[in-house]
């Protein structure tokens, strides 16, 4: 009969099922009538009004079973001489096969539908009711209308005929399919691992042309960490304690490059038990993997900025209530040095004071330096230069039982740093290495010109493409392990003695880089050494040559009025006390505001000022500015134990001569006063204030 005529039925509860049944007889049948009903008395009501040529039965439903609904369908003379073929997940057994048949069923198909099965079975069914039609037209109808059905007949042969054909194309759409899609997919023996056939994206993923995948098996391209997860999973699909499996899991190309992907296994129901196959779907996560990686990367390096950065303002902030305490320490244990007598046994006492008073003001500097609270002056250098120079005091600090060798690349490598504090970045990571080393070994300091093309994400930063100067210091030593890493910049954290390293030397060298803007990378090994890599800007053009310092008479006495401003008075009475001593007028202030009205009143001329750069409610820099517009001619010193680097950036400090770093020597003191005093003034700027 023509399929364009073709009524077909199905009773299912499920309408997954019923989706899945209306496509597949879509397919196999194009043009056929397809009818669902999810129940058994609706699905009679529908055969009687439509009278299909093939009903499809569920066996399980609610109220009314397959059996039931069969024998209903069947006791109906209307009905009778429509086949019946039930649909079931599980394979029918003895008992199972008899109800159906004692129902009155002609079939079974199983689930999940294979669509050839259906085909073979729905062309089977139109054969099984062309058969009871003529039986019954041979009872109880003349011969012409015989001859009508076998027309019919030769309708649905040709029907048939159509059908054939269309499979045929669908088998051209499926090889389509198999060849080009956008993910691997091989067919696979699931015994000896043996591939049958593979697809273009299968072969390209593992690098390899798709006349290799056919010579060898799954197991050879597999990465061998990853062979013996894969033999269990599939031990189980052939054991059939599961049906089909994914997993991720590492090929290997040709060349031994990893490729991660996500792997999907499923039986296939063709071929014999002694041959099973399965299908094999491959996605390849290579990118989706590394892109995650990079992510994990970021996070974590923001989390590490996060935690240096609270632990940069608590050091600062103890750093600079610190370097006030000091100041006063310092200065009181001079005053009380000059009143003792060289001979006085108290004199020791005194200097030991001032040497304590000393040492605790160099740890408050490193506490800076980390939390890059520093003043810098940067200026263009050559960092071959600096190497160079301090070759041979590094020399005599890491001892004889280490060889110190020094690379400097051919061209000048220059950067924009304060010269110093670069000095210290080299001295301190060389005493790391020294301290790495103590049986002896070899440090090697290099320089070289690098271009970034792409963005280096790392830990402590990302460092973003452009011209660089490296500079590197690599040592033999102990290496260290990934955790110890992940702490060596943090203050006050080291692996060496209490009574052998404050754990500042590192933080140090971190806090410097990074105010100098520059970015530094850690490479070790447990037992292979470590590698310090520091990365500043190219700078393009030549070195800036050293001024000379201004020349100071030894004669010179103190003479001039400074006032000095500062809101902690165990700083201000010493420095005021200081400054008398040698010569000068002292006023002082508590405050800005206090600053300003001595100013106004005062009719003789201010020759300095001499301020705290942290003030409450007015800073240093904004008094600075209101006396300038009072009294231009005044000369400023600014002090401070914290003081931010944007304060140069903005071109405020734009010399060492009028900033002093708190705490101070009285000596220090001076020369910093007298080299303002004596400084030719300088041409006229509008002050900023901060």
């Amino acid at each position: 009969m023509n399929t364009a005529k073709l009524k077909i039925l199905a009773i299912d509860d499920g309408e997954d099922n019923l989706a899945a049944l209306n496509s597949a007889v879509a397919h196999a049948f194009p043009g056929a009538c397809f009818f669902s009903a999810t129940n058994g008395p609706k699905g009679i009501e529908l055969a009687l009004a439509e009278d299909p040529d093939i009903i499809l039965l569920d066996i399980v439903m609610p109220e009314m079973d397959g059996f039931e609904v069969c024998r209903r369908l069947k006791a109906d003379t209307r009905l009778k001489h429509i086949p019946i073929v039930f649909l079931t997940a599980l394979k029918p057994d003895q008992e199972i096969c008899a109800k159906a048949f004692e129902a009155g069923a002609e079939a079974f198909i199983l689930k999940p539908l294979e669509l050839w099965e259906l085909a073979v079975q729905l062309r089977a069914m139109l054969k099984i009711k062309a058969a009871n039609i003529l039986q019954r037209d041979e009872h109880e109808l003349l011969g012409v209308m015989v001859a009508q059905r076998t027309r019919e007949l030769a309708d649905e042969l040709a029907a048939r005929e159509k059908a054939l054909e269309s499979s045929k194309k669908s088998e051209e759409l499926f090889r389509t399919i198999f060849t080009e899609a956008p993910m691997g997919i091989a067919l696979i023996d699931s015994l000896t691992g043996h591939i049958y056939e593979v697809n273009r994206m299968f072969a390209s993923i593992v690098g390899r042309t798709m006349e290799q995948m056919l010579d060898i098996d799954w197991m050879s391209i597999t990465h061998p960490d990853d062979v013996q997860k894969d033999l269990d999973n599939m031990a189980l699909l052939n054991t059939g304690k599961q049906h089909g499996f994914q997993m991720e899991k590492r090929y290997l190309k040709p060349d031994g490059t990893v490729v991660w992907v996500n792997m999907t296994i499923a039986p296939l129901k063709i071929g014999d038990k002694s041959n099973p196959r399965h299908l094999c779907l491959v996605e390849d996560k290579t990118a989706a993997r590394a892109a995650g990686q990079e992510k994990l990367i970021l996070e974590e390096q923001f989390r590490q900025s996060q935690k240096m950065e609270t632990a940069g303002r608590l050091a600062g902030g103890i750093a600079h209530d610190f370097n006030n305490i000091l100041a006063a320490i310092l200065a009181y244990s001079e005053f009380l040095l000059k009143s003792l007598d060289k001979t006085d046994p108290r004199r020791l006492d005194a200097e030991e004071i001032s040497k304590a008073g000393l040492r605790a003001a160099a740890l408050t500097r490193q506490l800076l330096a980390f939390s890059r609270k520093q003043i810098l002056q940067p200026k263009v250098l050559d960092i071959n230069l600096i190497i160079l120079g301090v070759q041979s005091m590094l020399k005599r600090l890491i001892g004889e039982n280490i060889k110190l060798t020094a690379v400097t690349c051919t061209m000048p490598a220059l950067v924009k740093a304060d010269p110093g504090y670069l000095e210290q970045v080299l001295l301190n990571l060389c005493v790391n290495a020294r301290d790495a080393m103590p049986k002896g070994g070899k440090i090697t300091i290099e320089s070289s010109i690098v271009l970034m093309d792409k963005a280096s994400i790392h830990r402590n930063g990302t460092i973003e493409p452009g011209n660089y100067v490296m500079l590197a210091v690599t040592d033999t030593g102990c290496g260290m392990s990934a955790e110890t890493q992940s702490h060596i910049f943090e203050p006050f954290f080291t692996t060496k003695p209490h009574d052998k390293g404050t754990g500042l030397g590192l933080s140090t060298v971190h806090g410097i880089v990074k105010q100098s803007g520059g970015h530094i990378l850690v490479y070790s090994e447990e037992g292979n050494g470590a590698v310090f890599k520091v990365y500043l800007s190219q700078i393009i053009g030549e070195a800036e040559i050293d001024e000379q310092p201004v020349v100071i008479k030894k004669s010179f006495t103190g003479d001039g009025t400074v006032l000095v401003v500062d809101d902690d008075i165990s700083v201000r009475t010493p420095v005021r006390r200081a400054l008398v001593q040698n010569g000068f007028t002292v006023l002082e202030a508590a405050s800005a505001e206090e600053a300003l009205a001595i100013c106004k009143r005062h009719k003789n001329h201010i020759n300095l000022l001499l301020t705290d750069m942290l003030l409450p409610k007015m800073d240093g820099l904004e008094l600075a500015g209101r006396l300038k517009a009072i009294r231009p001619e005044i000369k400023v010193i600014f002090m401070s134990g914290y003081t931010d680097q944007t304060i140069i950036e903005k071109g405020l400090l734009d010399s060492e001569r009028n900033f002093i770093q708190k705490p101070f020597t009285f000596d220090v003191l001076l020369r910093k006063t007298r080299e303002a005093l004596c400084a030719p003034p300088p041409p006229p700027t509008v002050l900023k204030s901060g």
